[in-house]
């Protein structure tokens, strides 16, 4: 059928009119990752640092010994962790406070590695109403730090009132714990009460020191070296199958990343027994994604200085 001149010509206007309208492309820029950053963290030939470290700075934001510190108190009120760095341990007791004066034939109990808080060697303080005796490890050099007991009267508004005292002792000290928004835990230490362990919890992703792994068949409790992750929003992943720089952003956000402080671990690295020194992997890669929801991946290159000293993990991580 034949258009009229008036018809072709509205279907002319019509034409130029949608082509008019026609919104234009925009090009959307290829999503670029950022530089490859390589540090040496200083965790000591005799393991006895603990550096809290932050990958978007690339910096160490703050580090302590790993005797600076006992117990941490959750801000919540909920759940108290040992220092898993010089191998803690808790047993749990029944008796009236005066009357533990012995750390003789106890049974122990320790923090689940994977930093699981219902897996805690004190357990439910709210429940269970314990007097704990303390195993308080050994320091760096390496110097076991005695025992202890304690016992937590109640938890109000934002305070722990706990009583302490040496294992000998029959008069406990009375002392109240103030916890903060900003920080997950509160550290107190039984020699010098309360002390600044951790930056704020927004400050760093991951934790390089030693601590105590538990393995099976008996449960054995193990130091061992690596590292752990910020239990505050940091989740992390092994990538298998591809070499550092095949590890791109797509594989990150289709990775399912895991909460469990130890997933870096320390199994990055091995003791060669023929060479008589540790063996780096790097071809171990991981996903981090931190509290800004953020990814990274890392890898380990060396556990020696250049002076050949051990305990100087040297990471290339980059932003994906």
């Amino acid at each position: 059928m034949l258009l009229s001149l008036k018809n072709k010509g509205s279907l002319i206007l019509l034409a130029f009119v949608g082509l008019s309208c026609e919104k234009e492309e925009i090009a959307i820029a290829p999503h670029s990752p950022g530089d490859e950053m390589v540090n040496e963290i200083e965790i000591g030939e005799d393991y006895g640092n603990q550096l809290f470290f932050d990958l978007g700075t690339n910096t160490v934001v703050s580090s302590n010994l790993k005797s600076d510190w006992d117990l941490g108190f959750e801000s919540n009120g909920n759940n108290i962790i040992i220092n898993g760095s010089k191998g803690m341990a808790v047993h749990r007791s029944d008796l009236p406070f005066a009357d533990i004066t012995s750390h003789v034939g106890l049974d122990w109990n320790w923090d689940a590695h994977s930093g699981n808080l219902d897996s805690t060697a004190v357990g439910n303080w709210q429940i269970d109403n314990k007097v704990y005796v303390v195993d308080r490890g050994y320091d760096a050099t390496p110097q076991h730090q005695g025992y202890f007991k304690f016992q937590i009267d109640e938890f109000v508004g934002n305070k722990f009132k706990i009583q302490y005292a040496a294992l000998s002792s029959l008069s406990p000290n009375i002392l109240e714990i103030e916890t903060g928004e900003l920080h997950q835990f509160s550290y107190f230490s039984f020699e010098d009460g309360i002390v600044s362990i951790a930056p704020e919890d927004t400050e760093y992703d991951l934790v390089f020191t030693q601590y105590t792994h538990l393995f099976t068949d008996p449960e054995t409790p193990y130091l061992v070296t690596g590292v752990l992750l910020n239990r505050v929003g940091t989740s992390a992943a092994r990538i298998e199958g591809k070499t550092f720089k095949e590890v791109d952003l797509e594989d990150a956000q289709n990775t399912v990343l895991s909460n469990n402080i130890n997933v870096i671990g320390y199994d990055w690295k091995w003791f060669d027994f023929e060479a008589g020194t540790y063996v780096v992997d790097p071809n171990l890669i991981y996903i981090v994604q931190t509290h800004e929801g953020i990814y990274y991946k890392l890898h380990f290159t060396s556990f020696y200085n250049s002076a050949g000293l051990k305990g100087y993990p040297r990471i290339e991580f980059q932003e994906l």
